[in-house]
């Protein structure tokens, strides 16, 4: 007899496309081969190869995914059609899956939320982002707003259990209308500080022409407008103004780089700016989070932050706003560094540079806040994934006395 829990990991988007929701279904994945009594299978809508886009992304992940079919939508996702999708039905129809957990609220969710309800297994929602801003930066705040907030209101609702990685993300769910109790699952990191980091830093030293004590913040992610860069960039004006020597390394890409590129030379602060564009290699980015004083997160779209997670696993301290949703596991001055909230009496740029300019002047505080980022705001992706195990088996088990 098998006692494995089967389950079957849901997104609207995933490779060669990714983003926060991505890596976690991923990472759930890959933690549960570990795992004997769980197992995971991803599905997912059909995405075309990057290098090739007359053909299909081929997946080589170590464990199954399903694609189904899918249209084109805004900013390179895709919408996934699986109930006009035969070959997708015929495959689901012969599998057994014990619970279905749903990590974005679309399309795929609307499909397996009724599934779920007809076949009579566990669905679990997880919320990661910040729908209402997308929305209202891509169709204003009118009727196509509203539309796709009640939709995606009601795929959630459908679901049988809700999950947030943040409290803060919790809260931001409950004002969509989320009617479930809401688990607070947090996201961890794949990184883990290496045994050749000096080798690492030097490398990135050599690449870059860095000088070893010149300062090195670092953005990871994408550039996008509600990742708030603009602010960086003002903060970074600043503390050049101050006379503070600095270079800042910029790993993503995104729509809005062509208009910082702009900014930097009008700030006159191309000299002092790296673009790398995207690190798909996990050394070589922990290379730079290794060689990096400080990680700037000026966004407050953001429900967790997994680059936070992955810098505070190479003893890399981040900067942010104290009031935005990831500052919850900071301590200012502690793990971290928090710049108070904006208002009507502040200048954020100001405020931003005190913050960064102190922590590259007290080199011996910094050098214990990397400390206690590591020992504090880390969490591995093996101790999450223990934890969304022990979810699983609570609901199964529930599911199963229930029916």
């Amino acid at each position: 007899m098998n006692d494995k829990i089967r389950v079957l990991l849901v997104s609207d988007t995933y490779y060669p496309k990714f983003d926060g929701p991505v890596l976690v279904m991923t990472h759930y994945a890959k933690n549960f081969l570990d795992m004997p009594d769980i197992e995971a299978q991803i599905a997912a809508p059909r995405a075309p190869d990057p290098d090739n886009p007359k053909a299909d992304y081929q997946d080589t992940q170590p464990f199954p995914v399903h694609r189904c079919k899918s249209w084109s939508a805004q900013e390179g996702y895709r919408m996934g059609l699986p109930n006009q999708d035969a070959g997708f039905k015929k495959w689901l129809k012969s599998e057994h899956f014990d619970l279905i957990h749903c990590h974005s609220p679309f399309t795929m969710c609307n499909f397996f939320g009724k599934y779920g309800k007809k076949h009579k297994i566990p669905t679990v929602f997880t919320f990661h982002t910040k729908f209402h801003e997308d929305f209202e930066r891509l169709l204003g705040k009118g009727f196509r707003y509203r539309v796709m907030m009640r939709y995606i209101k009601n795929n959630i609702n459908r679901m049988d259990y809700a999950a947030a990685v943040s409290n803060g993300s919790a809260n931001v769910l409950r004002n969509y209308g989320c009617r479930k109790e809401i688990t607070v699952i947090r996201n961890g990191a794949d990184l883990t500080y290496p045994d050749n980091a000096p080798a690492l830093v030097a490398e990135i030293n050599e690449k870059y022409n860095l000088k070893k004590d010149e300062n090195i913040f670092i953005s990871v992610g994408r550039i996008v407008s509600n990742k708030n860069l603009v602010l960086a960039f003002q903060a970074l004006k600043v503390i050049a103004d101050r006379g503070h020597d600095f270079k800042f390394i910029i790993i993503g890409d995104g729509p809005e780089e062509t208009a910082l590129q702009a900014l930097s030379k009008q700030f006159g602060l191309e000299d002092k700016i790296i673009w790398t564009g995207k690190i798909m290699d996990r050394q070589i980015l922990a290379a730079h989070y290794l060689r990096a004083d400080l990680l700037l997160l000026p966004s407050m779209f953001d429900t967790s932050s997994l680059v936070l997670l992955e810098a505070a696993a190479l003893k890399l301290p981040t900067v942010m706003f104290e009031n935005c949703i990831p500052a919850e596991v900071i301590t200012d001055q502690i793990n971290g560094f928090l710049v108070r909230a904006q208002n009507e009496n502040s200048n954020p740029a100001e405020d931003w540079a005190d913050k960064v300019i102190w922590a590259i002047t007290h080199k011996e505080e910094l050098a214990q806040i990397k400390e206690n980022a590591q020992k504090q705001v880390y969490k591995s992706w093996a101790s999450i994934a223990s934890e969304v195990a022990d979810f699983y088996k609570k609901i199964v088990a529930k599911y199963k006395h229930k029916t």
